[in-house]
């Protein structure tokens, strides 16, 4: 009843050129702020509780996807990241670490910056945690089809990697030690691309990363393989250390180093007691 009189008083104002546009605006805006909240307790509600309630059934205890939550394989992997300016000099510099836990597996974002974040899938808990190292707090939600989001991403950049040709490659038989490992050169040259030119390979078979069916990550980056290519049949058994992309003008724009590599994960990654959890089935 409320909402009816808000709108037959508006409609009667209106139409006889009684207000304002300025005070027609506001009563818009009451309009609009009073549907929508009758709308909201009428639909909405109902809807949340339901889908809640479906949510229930797949979540955490009731989650039989992950029956043997353990990893086969541990191991932390880290990269860095630099923006380059046109002198070759970092602009800016980001570090990503994946950790392969006893039964998760973690992304540590901008590790020791004040806006370190970890997001963290435990399969122990059946539970996704994202984690704000400096505030001690974290969220935790269920880990709702993570496993397909990642597996489409895998597929898009596996397609990517098909399309590139075999035929772009260059072995410069330039070698280097880089980060610890001893790597070789190659050249990658883009045919068609708008944006870069090239891209420096350095490659290393020093890095034997065979992460098994790890749940979430592992999987996908075992499909992260170089393209096979018959004329270096080497390239196969190598993991980039380095790359260099290149603009059109030969500039380097940007480059990623692999700067940790070991079979063992830190725990701490995994141990939330330190962290104070919102659940955010708690406040649906």
């Amino acid at each position: 009843m409320k909402t009816a009189k808000y709108i037959s008083g508006f409609l009667l104002l209106t139409a006889f050129g009684c207000i304002s546009p300025v005070i027609a605006d506001a009563q818009r805006g009451t309009v609009k702020r009073q549907v929508k909240k009758d709308m909201e307790k009428k639909y909405a509600d109902p809807q949340r509780e339901k889908g809640k309630a479906e949510l229930e059934k797949i979540t955490y205890e009731n989650d039989k996807r992950y029956a043997d939550p353990t990893n086969k394989v541990q191991a932390t992997i880290a990269f860095e990241d630099k923006e380059l300016n046109k002198k070759g000099e970092a602009k800016t510099t980001v570090v990503q670490k994946i950790v392969f836990g006893k039964t998760g597996e973690c992304i540590v974002m901008n590790e020791g910056d004040k806006k370190e974040t970890w997001m963290i899938y435990n399969y122990a808990d059946k539970a996704n945690y994202i984690v704000d190292v400096k505030k001690k707090t974290a969220i935790k939600m269920p880990l709702i089809n993570m496993h397909k989001m990642t597996e489409s991403g895998a597929k898009k950049n596996a397609d990517k990697n098909d399309t590139i040709s075999s035929n772009g490659w260059k072995a410069t038989g330039e070698e280097q030690n880089i980060n610890g490992y001893n790597c070789k050169k190659y050249i990658y040259t883009y045919p068609d691309n708008k944006s870069y030119s090239s891209m420096d390979m350095w490659m290393s078979d020093e890095v034997k990363l065979n992460l098994g069916d790890n749940y979430m990550f592992g999987a996908r980056l075992n499909a992260y393989k170089i393209p096979a290519n018959p004329q270096y049949k080497e390239m196969a058994h190598g993991f980039i250390v380095r790359s260099v992309l290149y603009d059109k003008k030969g500039v380097a724009v940007s480059q990623r180093d692999l700067k940790e590599f070991k079979k063992s994960a830190d725990e701490q990654y995994f141990d939330m007691s330190k962290f104070k959890v919102t659940d955010v089935m708690g406040v649906l």
